[in-house]
């Protein structure tokens, strides 16, 4: 019997994820899983009182009752009263630092022998940069909108953020984040779909394209799928290549490697311009 008084009512526990943002309540926080804490204890007051309690992650949920910087009742209460915006579905990526720093694009890595920038620019708004900052921290930025200019997704140093639409599915774990939409003209050109086929008939079978897919697999490497696409040109990593698109071309040109040790080494920047692509 104890156990059914225990359990919250699933109407309950959406009330709280929104109040908290769909995300821990911690601002400090960027995880989306989520546990319902009692800030008032429910073995002390056997009640499941909204006002008393609160959406946050594992990991907070274990500072809040045993963390040696143990989250207090004052800030949980804090938490609570903090006001959230309609705002882009967001997320951190933590990549562990290394001393060779390395984009995996395909089945070649990109690295720099500049510790300021390395630019991956393919188009005025569709782009990947990274950069290396103390000489062993990757820093990724990228940018994606749809072909009426609207942004559908941007990274801004590891710090992802997503638009909220019902047609863009974005799942997060630490480590990884992924981003699809459909496979339509209103992300990608029809041309370019078509000539992906040719060598890879699975792009986009599903209706569904890899907008983004970034993977740390290991410290100081970073896997990066997706697709940068403009009227004249487009760039597609798949885990099997790196791929340019142009629309007077039968197949796209795609560029394959033994993988993490195929390494282009530029002092940068890397542009659309250097693959002879406008």
């Amino acid at each position: 019997m104890a156990d059914q008084q225990r359990k919250i009512k699933p109407t309950l526990k959406r009330q709280l994820v929104a109040e908290a943002g769909g995300k821990c309540a911690n601002p400090g926080c960027s995880n989306w899983r989520s546990h319902i804490h009692h800030i008032k204890h429910w073995a002390v007051y056997k009640c499941h009182n909204a006002a008393d309690m609160i959406a946050i992650c594992p990991s907070c949920h274990d500072s809040a009752h045993h963390g040696s910087l143990k989250i207090s009742d004052d800030v949980l209460y804090l938490w609570k009263g903090v006001e959230r915006h309609s705002l882009p579905d967001t997320a951190h990526l933590y990549i562990e630092p290394a001393r060779e720093v390395k984009l995996l694009t395909g089945t070649i890595a990109i690295s720099t022998t500049n510790p300021e920038a390395v630019v991956f620019e393919l188009s005025n708004s569709n782009r990947l940069k990274f950069r290396v900052l103390d000489g062993d921290l990757l820093q990724v930025s990228a940018r994606i909108r749809n072909r009426s200019g609207t942004e559908v997704l941007r990274v801004v140093e590891n710090h992802v953020r997503v638009v909220r639409d019902k047609k863009i599915d974005f799942e997060f774990r630490a480590g990884r984040a992924r981003i699809t939409v459909p496979s339509s003209e209103e992300y990608i050109p029809k041309w370019a779909i078509e000539q992906m086929h040719v060598e890879y008939p699975n792009f986009g079978a599903n209706g569904r394209l890899l907008a983004l897919d970034l993977e740390v697999l290991k410290p100081g490497l970073l896997r990066v799928q997706g697709f940068w696409p403009s009227e004249s040109s487009a760039v597609v990593i798949s885990r099997e290549a790196l791929s340019f698109c142009q629309p007077v071309a039968q197949r796209p040109l795609s560029l394959v490697g033994e993988g993490e040790g195929s390494v282009l080494m530029f002092a940068g920047p890397v542009t659309s311009a250097l693959f002879g692509l406008p």
